[in-house]
């Protein structure tokens, strides 16, 4: 009785447990990546997060490929405009552009109030109806990852479904948390948290490292039983 007793004891003073920050995991930065297709070296890519302040963020990617690539690919940007409402993310507008394959260029708008989305697409605009909460295919790797720590404090499943928005269509993905491995990576050994994409027919890894605020630190895509892409963070 009397541990009983203490233990109600600490719960009152210490209050109710705090509510999970997702603003508090939205610091600005920027990391590279070294990136890789089918094991050839393409390059480098940056992904960078900027806040302005009012809850709302730039969150881009930007690549240095080698010349080969530039000349025959080009140099793709993403671009996602995100904010936090109620701790969530909900795009606002996402951009592709590809300086040498101008038709796969496209822009996304969300329309919340109306439950809409609008593509822009080779001067072709066209409206769908949003399904419910959906991401770009940038801004639902923060939404995952903010799902990952909402995991760690206790207050999410070891699996979740997210729709992705993409130019022509919507696409439920589903994650779930494996568990922690230790992994080598440029940056050197880091004990990371396996996330994965799983039903898909192009399976995605995803690993997070708790040491950097789960930051992904690895990302791997399959297709077929081989590994097609690779991007692992630099020092």
């Amino acid at each position: 009785m009397t541990r009983v007793l203490w233990a109600l004891l600490a719960l009152v003073v210490a209050g109710p447990a705090a509510a999970f920050d997702a603003a508090a995991h939205l610091q600005p930065r920027s990391d590279r990546y070294a990136v890789e297709w089918s094991g050839i070296s393409l390059g480098e890519g940056t992904i960078a997060l900027a806040g302005d302040g009012t809850g709302c963020y730039r969150y881009s990617s930007t690549t240095a490929p080698i010349a080969l690539v530039r000349w025959t690919y080009g140099a793709p940007r993403e671009e996602s405009h995100f904010c936090l409402r109620d701790g969530e993310v909900m795009p606002e507008r996402f951009e592709y552009v590809n300086d040498k394959r101008g038709g796969d260029s496209f822009r996304l708008d969300f329309d919340w109030r109306n439950a809409q989305v609008k593509t822009l697409k080779a001067g072709v605009l066209t409206v769908r109806r949003l399904p419910g909460p959906a991401y770009d295919r940038f801004s639902i790797r923060e939404a995952v990852r903010l799902w990952v720590l909402r995991n760690r404090a206790g207050e999410a499943p070891d699996e979740a479904e997210f729709v992705m928005v993409d130019d022509d269509r919507f696409k439920a993905f589903r994650f779930a948390i494996v568990g922690l491995e230790r992994i080598v990576t440029a940056a050197g050994p880091l004990d990371a948290l396996r996330v994965e994409r799983i039903d898909d027919k192009r399976p995605h890894h995803y690993w997070l490292a708790p040491e950097r605020d789960y930051l992904p630190v690895r990302i791997e895509q399959f297709k077929g039983g081989k590994r097609e892409l690779r991007m692992e963070l630099l020092p």
